[in-house]
Formats: C-alpha cells, structure tokens, sequence
C-alpha cells in the first residue's frame, strides 16, 4: 500500500502552485496600493502646461500626430501613441489621459518588491514597495498626463531583468535585457542612463570580486556590452531624431544654486523638505549598512546605488558642460532604487518599536503632499479648469449668444497661448470664435497654433455678441486688448481674476 505521506505528482504541483501564490501575492498587494493612492482624486487637479502637450498632441488625428512628431517631441511618439488609442476607443478627459499613469504607478510598486526580493527579505522587499508609493514624486506622477511613470516601471523591470542576466551568464537572458532596454529606451530616451547604471554596477563588481576565479565578471562584462550596443544599434535612428529636436527643451534652466535643491528635494520628495530630510538619512542609512556586509555574488548596493546615482550625475555633467538637460522629472526613472534603498534603512533599524515608529513616520510625512496634490490648483498652481468653468457658466446664461475668444499669453509657456485652456477643457469652448487663429495646431506640424495679431483681424468680431480676453498675469495684454476693442465700439463689462491668468468680458457698445 502506498503511505499516505509518499509525494505524489500532485501534491508537488499543488505545493508549486501554493508557493507561486505566496510569491505573486506581495507584489500584487502593493501594486494595488500604489494604483489605488494614484486613482483617489486623480480627475481633480487642472490639467497644467506640461500635461497641455500631451493634450494637444493626442487631441489631433493619427497623420498629424505623425507629421508634429517628425519635428517635435519624438523623444514621447510612444507615449504619444498609447494615450491616443485611448483617446480613440474611451473618449478624451484628464482622468483617461492620467490613468495609464496610474496603472504604470502599481505596477512599477509591484516591480519594485520583485527587485526588492532579490537582495532582501519578503518584509523588507514589501517595505521597498511601500516606500515607492508614499514618496511624494510617485503620488504626483501617479496623476499626470505625461510618461514618467511609465519610465519608473520599465527602469525597474530592466533592473530585473539585469539582475537575472548577471546571476544566469545565459546568452538568452542577456537576449532579453538587449530587447527591453531598446524598448525601455524608445519609451524615454533618458532611460539609456538606466544601461550606463548597469555597467557601473558591472565595473564595480569586477573590481571587487576580479581575484575571486570562481567569478566570470569578463564574461559578463561583455554580455552585457554585446548586448547594449545591440540596443544602441536597433535605436540609433530614433536616437538621431530626438538629437535633432533637442531645441525643444530650450526652457530648461543652467545650473544654478536651486539645482541642489532640485537634487536633494524636489526630484523624489516635491515641496517636503521634512520627507526629503527623512528620505535621504534613511537612503545613506540603508546604502551604508548594506555596503558592509559580506557578499557573494552581485550584492544589492552595487546595483542599487549607481541606479541611484548615476543617472542624476550624468544629466548635472551635460548641463554644466554642454546644454541644460536637468530637470527633476527626468530622473523620476530612479524613485524605485531610492524606495529600496529607504527600505533598507528601515529594516536595518533595530527594535520593533523603533522600526513601527519610522514606518508611521514615513506615512504621515506622506498624507500632506497626497492631499495638496489633489487640490484643483495641485499642479504649478494651474487655474485652467476654474477658467474653463467660468466661461461654461457665463455662455450657459448668453443663451443664443455668440461668443468670442481672444487667447492672450499664458504663464510659463513662452510658445503657446491661453487657447490651451480650451484645448484641455474643450467642453466650455465648443462654437466660440478664436479671434486670432492663423493655423490650427492640427495642421502645423507643431504642438501650437499659429496667429495674427489682433489689430489685423477685429473684423472677426462682427458676428459676434460677447468676446472674452483670456491672458497671463506676468504678460498682460488687457490694455492694449481693451484700447484695440474700443475703437470698433467694444468695452469691457466684467473681469475676473484667477491664479495667473485674467478674463475680461467685452460687450458692444
């Protein structure tokens, strides 16, 4: 008779199966978190002039999309394409614009315990995971209209599959990181810094470990090599289109005395000065406690640290020396390898207590920010969605009135005008009259339109029964908008006044 205890075939698939579960389940639980942070309130804050180019891009049809990507923001065409399609099948608004983001954001937390887990314990890969979706940056970017948390997902995924490659030797694995870096790469440009971390990490490791023969780190080395300039070769067309845009990034400022606080603060903790001080005591805590140990094989700092680092140093490098490129958001691609390293800090910790304490510290750090971002004015203290309301509400009550817009400036964009406004929110603007319209941005080939000056085309105004300048705070063109207006028997009836932007409502006569 056979034991009831003897294995059989299915209580080793059953107990397979059982440990898959067990494995998969952190990672799903904290993906989830990270998700559900970044789905709270996500519709609520105004679309901003960053997110206004996604909107303009994805708002116009496939052939102009391609034809403004051959000379503008290659470096987002997949973005771009992405944001598109579902703009296609579910219609156009922020929250479907912004929840790729934060889709991206779950699944980079999740990534993040799976990295996590390579170096640590199941308790501390999950605190990793936690701490990425508590940092500041992360709950912002989980609510934005742009790339960058698509960019901290596959950062962490080609740190994966990196790590996997380099414990393997396998040729096929290192198959596999050539092909997710030149995707990682074609999403964002910025992520080839991710590789250059790689092989700093790969340097190191041979240094460290080049007496020990039962190491092959050449061999690795030149996998790793092998498989990188793969990538580059596969991207270089692409490549050579964003280099030749690079003018488009013409508003990034030269380093200055507030680029340390960029470094040190706003490029993983926003406006917290507390949780950046915390942050960065537990990152150097954590980075230096795991930098003593003893190891064997490829230890966790070696991969985390140049992750960290890198990135950040080479971008400060090509600004002092070359051409501004530094700026917080683009190094968003590191917020998984600064969790980790926060993590680290925490678990090394001694003391239930003391380790319950930081963990509760970090949360409420965290509150603040997750709630100022959900605020209508969150992002840049843009006030277009109160702009937009406005003019919905005044044109609700001109029943059968034609309305007219002219577009002023529009802070902190010096291309654009304040018809992003209406671009955003296209609801309130639906049958106005654009004053000054040249082309449509549809059919420049641009992200922006092209217009007249005012004082050539007033004679747009003949159909019309109500006109409204809408203009920035810091370029004001109400005087000479009201002295234009006047001499065809135009005067102003009512003005209000938002965060940054003005609106006058002019009548006849």
């Amino acid at each position: 008779m056979t034991s009831l205890l003897e294995r059989t075939p299915e209580h080793d698939r059953t107990a397979s199966l059982t440990a898959a579960a067990r494995a998969f389940r952190a990672p799903l639980l904290v993906g989830l978190l990270g998700l559900t942070i970044s789905l709270v309130g996500i519709g609520t804050p105004s679309i901003w002039y960053d997110e206004a180019a996604t909107v303009t891009a994805v708002t116009r049809s496939w052939p102009e999309l391609w034809a403004m990507l051959g000379n503008v923001d290659a470096v987002h065409a997949v973005y771009y394409f992405l944001i598109h399609a579902l703009v296609d099948i579910f219609g156009y608004s922020p929250t479907v614009m912004r929840a790729p983001s934060a889709v991206a954001v779950g699944v980079a937390a999740a990534l993040t315990v799976v990295l996590a887990r390579q170096f640590e314990r199941d308790g501390a890969a999950v605190l990793a995971g936690v701490v990425f979706c508590l940092l500041p940056r992360t709950t912002w970017m989980g609510t934005e209209a742009r790339s960058y948390a698509m960019t901290a997902a596959l950062a962490v995924l080609l740190t994966i599959v990196f790590v996997r490659a380099v414990r393997s030797g396998g040729p096929r694995a290192w198959v596999l990181y050539s092909l997710v870096a030149a995707t990682s790469v074609l999403v964002f440009v910025y992520l080839a810094l991710i590789v250059i971390a790689h092989g700093v990490t790969l340097a190191w490791w041979w240094l460290a470990t080049h007496r020990d023969a039962s190491v092959d780190a050449v061999t690795v080395v030149r996998r790793w090599f092998v498989g990188s300039v793969a990538a580059a070769a596969l991207l270089a067309p692409f490549v050579f289109v964003v280099i030749s845009q690079t003018g488009q990034v013409h508003w990034i400022d030269p380093l200055s005395w507030t680029s340390w606080r960029e470094v040190f603060q706003t490029q993983w903790f926003q406006y917290s000065p507390a949780y950046a001080v915390a942050g960065w005591v537990l990152i150097i805590f954590g980075i230096a406690t795991r930098l003593r140990r003893r190891f064997s094989g490829l230890p966790q700092m070696l991969v985390i640290l140049p992750a960290i680092v890198v990135p950040t140093a080479v971008l400060l490098v090509a600004t002092a020396v070359y051409t501004p490129l530094y700026t917080p958001r683009y190094v968003t691609m590191c917020l998984p390898f600064a969790a980790i390293a926060i993590g680290a800090g925490i678990a090394a910790l001694r003391g239930r207590v003391v380790i319950g304490a930081v963990i509760a510290s970090v949360v409420i750090l965290a509150i603040p920010p997750i709630i100022e971002q959900r605020a209508v004015e969150a992002k840049q203290e843009s006030s277009w969605k109160e702009v937009a309301a406005f003019i919905g509400t005044e044109r609700a009550a001109d029943v059968g009135e034609t309305t007219a817009i002219i577009y002023g400036a529009v802070k902190h964009h010096p291309t654009a005008t304040s018809r992003v406004i209406a671009y955003s929110y296209p609801d309130s603007f639906v049958g106005t009259i654009d004053v000054t319209l040249d082309t449509p941005a549809a059919r420049t080939a641009q992200l922006w339109e092209t217009r007249h000056p005012l004082d050539e085309v007033l004679d747009r105004l003949s159909g019309a029964d109500v006109a409204y300048l809408i203009t920035s705070t810091t370029r004001d063109e109400r005087p000479v908008t009201t002295e234009a207006l006047a001499g065809i028997g135009w005067h102003v009836v009512e003005e209000r006044h938002f965060t940054d932007v003005n609106v006058l409502r002019y009548e006849r006569g």
